[in-house]
């Protein structure tokens, strides 16, 4: 129980360059990212040092950019949230765990917990998507557990190892996460639990949220 109240959200800084540039080096991570894998080591820097600038300002974004992390074991993975949109409360998102030996389902699992509990409860948000291939069957099966649907099937849509894959979208409610959660019987899991328990509810981040 206690990587639940350890592992956390936070937003990626330059100081983080190095880790994400190295997760984006190792071909088992790469193989997951969704669209096609960066080009050189240097194409690679450009496009983190790029996406940490679109995390800054106080602006409301179409996009945003951030690190699970934890005290015990350091950066976790990444967290995107693209395709915004405030009007409608809804957002597509991505999660990727970094360094192969913490791709467990356990961490998987907690991360993909704070991830959505950033989304509805932080965010306010509605409604969530995701894209997932159909050979990352751990993650489209961890994310059903939550409630999640599957609505869309894009047929042979990417390219891994020379075999076209499937893509499975998801649609997750924010009433179907809230019901979820209420299942669950173990303390310490509720992200105002989390930031109490890290110390951080006397040092709130404005670029938290929107």
């Amino acid at each position: 129980m206690p990587a639940k109240l350890t592992t956390f959200i936070r937003r990626a800084g330059r100081e983080d360059l190095d880790t994400i540039v190295g997760w984006m080096e190792d071909p088992d991570f790469v193989r997951f990212l969704y669209g096609d894998p960066a080009r050189s080591q240097r194409q690679v820097r450009e496009q983190i040092v790029a996406l940490l600038g679109r995390t800054q300002g106080h602006t409301m974004p179409g996009g945003i950019y951030l690190l699970i992390d934890s005290k015990e074991s350091g950066p976790v993975g990444i967290l995107s949230l693209q395709h915004i949109s405030w009007r409608n409360r809804c957002a597509t998102v991505d999660l990727y765990v970094g360094a192969k030996p913490l791709r467990s389902r356990a961490v998987a699992g907690i991360a993909t917990f704070r991830a959505l509990e950033y989304c509805f409860d932080e965010l306010n948000l509605h409604r969530v998507q995701a894209f997932i291939y159909d050979f990352n069957r751990p993650s489209w099966r961890l994310l059903e557990k939550t409630g999640a649907r599957r609505e869309l099937t894009l047929r042979k849509h990417v390219v891994r190892d020379g075999v076209f894959h499937d893509v499975y979208g998801y649609g997750l409610l924010r009433r179907e996460f809230d019901a979820f959660r209420e299942n669950l019987n173990f303390p310490g899991v509720s992200l105002q639990e989390m930031v109490a328990a890290l110390g951080l509810d006397h040092e709130p981040d404005p670029e938290a949220a929107p």
